[in-house]
C-alpha cells in the first residue's frame, strides 16, 4: 500500500510510466467536433496493418486517458487516444500521460464556451497538443478551418493538412452519397498523381473531413492509398454518433452524444442532403455549456434550420425555445414548429408525427437524453408490427 498526496496525480504518473515502456506510434485526437468518429476512423486505417489500442467509448478525460494507457501491452503496435478538454492546460496534462507522436486537431468551434469564454481560448487549449509533439512527430490539422494558419504556425514539427480545399495536402474530390447510408469520394494524397476511391459508411461533409484526417495518419505512417481506403471501408460509427437506422420505413439519423452550433448545423445540413420520400423532421435539443451567448447561438441554429427546408422542427428543452424562435424569425411556418419541455415529451410526440418514408434527425447535447426519441420510434415500430 502506497500513500500519496493526490491519487489522481499518482494514477496519471503511473500511466505515463507505462506509456514510455512502448516505442510505438501514438496518435492523439482532439478538436471541437468529430473526435470520436475521427478516432474510430484512424483506428480502422491503422488496424489494416497493425494491432491497435484505441480509446473505448468516451474515455477521453483526465481519468479516461490514463485508463486507456494502462491497457497497453507488448502486442500493441500503435495506439489512438482521444482527448477531450474544456479548460486551458488540460491538453498538456493529457499529452504528458499519452506522449503522442502524431497529433490531430479536427477543427476549432464554439465548444465548452462556458469554460473557455471564446473560440480563441478554445483554439489555444487544443493547440497545446502541437506544443507537446516531438520534433520528429507530425501535426495533422484542418486546412478548411478558420484557425488553420494559427495552428500550422504554432506547430514545431512537420505539418500535414487535410480538407476539401485545394491547399490541403490530403484532399477529397468528387464527393457523392451512395444509395445506402454512405459517402464515396476520390482521395488525393501528397506526392500521388492517381486518386483512390474511398467509401465510408456515414454521410455528411463533416464526416468526409474526419475520414481525411484518418487518411493523413495513414499516409504519414507509410500506408498506400488502397490500404487507407480498405481501412476506412471497415469503419462503423460509434453509438449515437451519425448512426443511421430504419424502423418501419422511418430513417433515423441519431447524433445525440454531444452538440454545439458547428456540429448542429452540420447535422441539419446532412438532413437537408438526404433524399426522402416523405418529410424531413428535425428533433433538436439544447446545446449545453455555451456560456452567456447560448440563447443567441440557439437562435442562429434555428435560422439555419429554416433556410434548409426542414419540414417539421421539434425543439426540445429550455434553450431550444430560442432555436424555435430563430426558425420562426427566419420564415419557418409556425405550424411546422413544435416546442416541448424534455425528451420524454418529444418521444411521445414523434410517434404521432413520423410516418414511413420520413427522415428524422435527432441531435442535442448528451444531457438532454434525446436517444429516448429513437427508442420511442423503435418501440412504436415493434408494437405496430406485433399488432399487425
Amino acid at each position: 500500500i502506497l500513500g500519496v498526496p493526490d491519487p489522481l496525480c499518482a494514477y496519471q504518473q503511473l500511466a505515463a510510466h507505462v506509456r514510455r515502456r512502448f516505442h510505438i506510434p501514438v496518435v492523439a485526437v482532439t478538436g471541437s467536433n468529430g473526435k470520436t468518429t475521427t478516432k474510430e476512423m484512424v483506428a480502422s486505417v491503422m488496424a489494416h496493418r497493425w494491432k491497435i489500442l484505441k480509446t473505448e467509448g468516451n474515455l477521453n478525460n483526465r481519468l479516461g486517458v490514463p485508463q486507456t494507457v494502462f491497457r497497453l501491452n507488448a502486442k500493441h503496435q500503435g495506439a489512438v487516444i482521444e482527448m477531450g478538454v474544456d479548460n486551458v492546460g488540460q491538453t498538456t496534462r493529457l499529452c504528458e500521460i499519452a506522449d503522442p507522436t502524431i497529433g490531430i486537431i479536427t477543427n476549432i468551434g464554439p465548444d465548452h464556451l462556458e469554460f473557455f469564454g471564446s473560440m480563441d481560448v478554445s483554439a489555444q487549449a487544443k493547440a497545446e497538443l502541437l506544443d507537446c509533439l516531438p520534433p520528429n512527430g507530425t501535426a495533422i490539422v484542418n486546412a478548411d478551418d478558420s484557425f488553420y494558419d494559427y495552428l500550422a504556425a504554432r506547430a514545431r514539427c512537420r505539418v500535414v493538412s487535410f480538407g476539401l480545399s485545394a491547399k490541403a495536402d490530403v484532399r477529397a474530390m468528387d464527393v457523392t452519397t451512395d444509395k445506402g447510408n454512405g459517402t464515396i469520394f476520390h482521395l488525393l494524397l501528397p506526392g500521388h498523381v492517381r486518386r483512390t476511391t474511398v467509401h465510408v459508411r456515414v454521410q455528411g461533409e463533416h464526416n468526409v473531413a474526419n475520414a481525411l484526417a484518418a487518411a493523413a495518419v495513414g499516409t504519414v505512417l507509410g500506408l498506400s492509398g488502397s490500404a487507407i481506403a480498405r481501412g476506412l471501408s471497415k469503419f462503423r460509427p460509434a453509438a449515437m454518433r451519425s448512426q443511421v437506422s430504419v424502423y418501419r420505413g422511418v430513417k433515423l439519423i441519431i447524433d445525440c452524444y454531444n452538440a454545439n452550433p458547428a456540429s448542429m448545423t452540420a447535422a441539419v445540413q446532412l438532413l437537408a442532403q438526404v433524399k426522402a420520400k416523405g418529410k424531413k423532421i428535425a428533433v433538436l435539443g439544447d446545446m449545453l455549456e455555451l456560456g452567456p451567448n447560448a440563447a443567441r447561438m440557439h437562435e442562429d441554429v434555428g435560422e439555419f434550420v429554416a433556410r434548409h427546408r426542414v419540414d417539421q422542427l421539434i425543439a426540445c428543452g429550455p434553450l431550444a425555445q430560442h432555436l424555435a424562435k430563430g426558425a420562426r424569425a427566419a420564415g419557418q411556418d409556425p405550424s411546422c414548429i413544435m416546442t416541448v419541455s424534455d425528451a420524454h415529451v418529444a418521444a411521445n410526440a414523434i410517434k404521432g408525427i413520423a410516418k414511413s418514408g420520413d427522415v428524422v434527425l435527432i441531435k442535442a447535447s448528451r444531457g438532454m437524453k434525446l436517444e429516448l426519441v429513437a427508442d420511442a420510434l423503435q418501440e412504436h415500430g415493434s408494437a405496430s408490427k406485433k399488432a399487425s
